[in-house]
């Protein structure tokens, strides 16, 4: 034992030395089992969502007497003045009597500016068929067979054919937000009424 003590003794450099190298390793170990775990676990990067935004932004179509008419996107709070006013404006002949320029916009909803002409159109129509409704009995309108897609209930809009429930909705929806049809063939602004369905329809129907 005694000549162990001696050895170290004399080969205290060598022992020193010895006992850096084996705490070095010790600690390479412990630093690489620690970096093995970060890696292990590494969490994704945070990145600031679009998602927010694009729910904050909605995309509207407005068709008809506008400078510029297309699809425009704005914010969730905008009204249709704003849509007007993104569009580039009223033509001169634009007649907005039938729309609520201060009504929210909705997401997907179209809009469509008449001319003078075409509100003039519109309120013959009108007048006509409550002319024509006032000189006929309750038996001759039920057994007329017309549907005014301008006025109907849910239910009288679905007893149209190929037009259901869901159909039924976005017309009177489009009513709301768009102001009553001018001629029966807006219907194919919707929404899931094409040609064949409004071909389906249109003898059954009018404005």
């Amino acid at each position: 034992m005694e000549q162990i003590f001696n050895w170290i003794k004399e080969q205290k450099v060598l022992c020193g030395f010895l006992f850096l190298v084996i705490l070095c390793g010790i600690f390479a170990s412990l630093y690489l089992v620690e970096v093995t775990a970060e890696e292990a676990y590494v969490c994704p990067k945070t990145e600031i969502s679009s998602d927010t935004e694009e729910a904050n932004e909605i995309i509207v179509d407005i068709k008809g007497a506008v400078v510029n008419p297309g699809i425009y996107h704005l914010k969730s709070n905008a009204i249709v003045q704003d849509v007007i006013t993104l569009a580039g404006g009223l033509t001169e002949d634009a007649d907005t009597s039938n729309l609520n320029l201060s009504k929210k916009v909705t997401d997907e909803m179209v809009i469509t500016v008449y001319t003078h002409e075409e509100v003039k159109d519109l309120e013959k129509q009108e007048a006509i068929v409550e002319t024509g409704n006032e000189s006929k009995d309750d038996d001759d309108t039920t057994t007329s067979g017309l549907v005014s897609i301008n006025t109907a209930s849910l239910e009288e809009l679905m007893t149209l054919p190929g037009i259901g429930e869901a159909k039924a909705k976005s017309i009177i929806q489009y009513r709301e937000n768009c102001g009553k049809f001018a001629k029966k063939e807006d219907l194919l602004n919707i929404s899931g009424i094409g040609e064949k369905v409004y071909a389906e329809l249109e003898a059954y129907i009018t404005i």
